[in-house]
């Protein structure tokens, strides 16, 4: 098994050598702490450019005084939170009625909460805020990247974090999935440092950051048998079926720690068993009816079909919404391969692009013109990704910690319904392989460059010399007079 990179901050220069042994950097001409220092001071002016853009979105384009929808429940839910009302239902609180609210894991309501306990709690201050969180993502993005490929891949990718706008969209939406962002980054940072060194503490702490990741975002949770299978069956360094049996069950061990209160809380507060949430039944409602099996909506999904069964007991709805969701999916189960290659198609731009926008705008209010935005640099971001995949493998670099990602999308789509914002877990991952294949291009082109460099300073190589005139033989005949 080859040698490995080390953990970000380790390498002595942030330019890797492809050429190498994979896992080694080049050897720097300059000092390695000059050239560490260089490097983080160049990913720190890349933040603020990254914070810039989010804050300047944030005033020039959702500058709003009210918002409806989740963003308003993570919004509310964390100044009631902040005023000691624990966690209660926004909508049900403000007309009077007090119960319990699990309708979203608690992880973006306790990072709102936080600003709200020293007075921060207004829209516009939420909304500052997650574009801090977002600023910190593209931090974390380019620590990963230079654990991936080195130091100029990991500037490449928070480079294009800052300016990508399928992830800076969301900082300003006062929805969650600024924080699974940032959450799964980590993820990401802890499953290369346990691939680097597996022991138990590593994988512990990588178990503990998919819970985290789940508590922002409950489909995280698939990342335990998507990330850390893989991640226990091929680290290299393990001894055997037992360590590696071992090595698992102490992520998923710290990934079900990480999420017990939480649950734990839920089976208590709830009539109805009730783990992360409560809101699968309603967005099953949402997603599998005859505006989104029929017709331009389809492997969308559309509130008309949510039943509003009043401010009850949220878990009693939560299941009410289930039973009545399965039952359209088994009555129209012939239409159900054209909405699942829809959701996708919505989800990854693959088709209904058109119609995604529009959706996004009325449903998401996402500005057109930044969304058609999002859609073109997708694509260059995937063709890129799928080229650092292969580069990636070349390398014998591991790149399931990224893919999971990916994968754990599609499974989303696939048992939800298709969304531009769905997407954005695995938006990191996508900017991280294809700055890897941005930097190998980059070292290709410079390889070749160098190439070219002495044979055009050299000049026209001087012509071979004329063979000399043979002396003449004196036994030879005298030339005719």
């Amino acid at each position: 098994m080859s040698e490995q990179p080390g953990a970000p901050g380790d390498e002595p220069d942030p330019t890797p050598d492809p050429e190498a042994r994979p896992g080694t950097v080049a050897p720097s001409t300059a000092s390695p702490g000059r050239a560490g220092r260089t490097w983080w001071l160049a990913l720190l002016a890349i933040c603020v450019v990254a914070l810039g853009v989010r804050v300047g979105y944030t005033y020039g384009w959702q500058h709003v005084d009210s918002f409806g929808g989740d963003a308003y429940y993570y919004h509310r839910g964390a100044n009631l939170l902040a005023e000691g009302k624990g966690f209660v239902h926004p909508y049900a609180y403000d007309k009077g009625v007090t119960i319990p609210g699990a309708d979203h894991p608690p992880g973006y309501i306790i990072a709102l909460a936080l600003p709200s306990l020293v007075g921060l709690d207004t829209i516009l201050a939420h909304q500052l805020y997650s574009c801090v969180l977002g600023a910190i993502t593209v931090l974390l993005i380019g620590m990963a990247g230079r654990r991936i490929a080195g130091g100029r891949a990991g500037l490449i990718a928070a480079g294009v974090a800052a300016l990508y706008p399928p992830i800076w969209l969301n900082d300003a939406a006062l929805m969650s999935e600024t924080l699974a962002l940032l959450c799964g980054v980590v993820v990401i940072i802890a499953a290369y440092r346990a691939w680097d060194r597996p022991s138990a503490l590593r994988f512990a702490l990588a178990g503990g950051a998919v819970g985290l990741a789940t508590l922002a975002r409950a489909e995280a949770l698939m990342l335990v048998a998507l990330l850390a299978v893989p991640l226990a069956l091929w680290a290299p360094g393990l001894a055997g079926v037992a360590q590696r049996l071992g090595r698992f069950a102490l992520a998923g061990g710290a990934t079900l720690l990480v999420i017990a209160p939480w649950v734990g809380a839920n089976l208590v507060r709830f009539q109805e068993p009730t783990t992360l949430s409560t809101q699968m039944g309603p967005t099953l409602e949402a997603a599998n009816c005859h505006d989104t099996y029929f017709g331009p909506g389809v492997g969308s999904w559309s509130v008309q079909c949510v039943t509003d069964w009043g401010d009850r007991d949220r878990s009693v709805l939560d299941k009410r919404s289930r039973d009545k969701a399965l039952r359209y999916v088994a009555d129209h189960k012939d239409r159900l391969p054209a909405v699942l290659v829809a959701r996708i198609q919505r989800t990854f731009a693959l088709g209904r692009v058109d119609t995604q926008v529009n959706f996004d705008y009325y449903a998401e209010a996402r500005p057109i013109n930044a969304s058609r935005a999002g859609v073109a640099s997708f694509y260059l971001v995937a063709v890129g990704a799928i080229a650092g995949v292969v580069i990636l493998r070349r390398r014998r670099v591991p790149s399931f910690p990224l893919t999971s990602a990916v994968v754990n999308v599609a499974i989303t789509a696939l048992l939800f319904y298709g969304s531009t914002r769905f997407r954005a877990p695995a938006e990191p991952a996508l900017v991280l392989l294809a700055a890897v294949a941005a930097d190998a291009l980059i070292a290709r082109l410079r390889r070749t460059a160098a190439d070219v460099a002495p044979r055009a300073t050299a000049g026209p190589e001087p012509a071979p010399a004329a063979d000399p005139e043979p002396a003449p033989d004196p036994a030879a005949d005298p030339a005719p007079a």
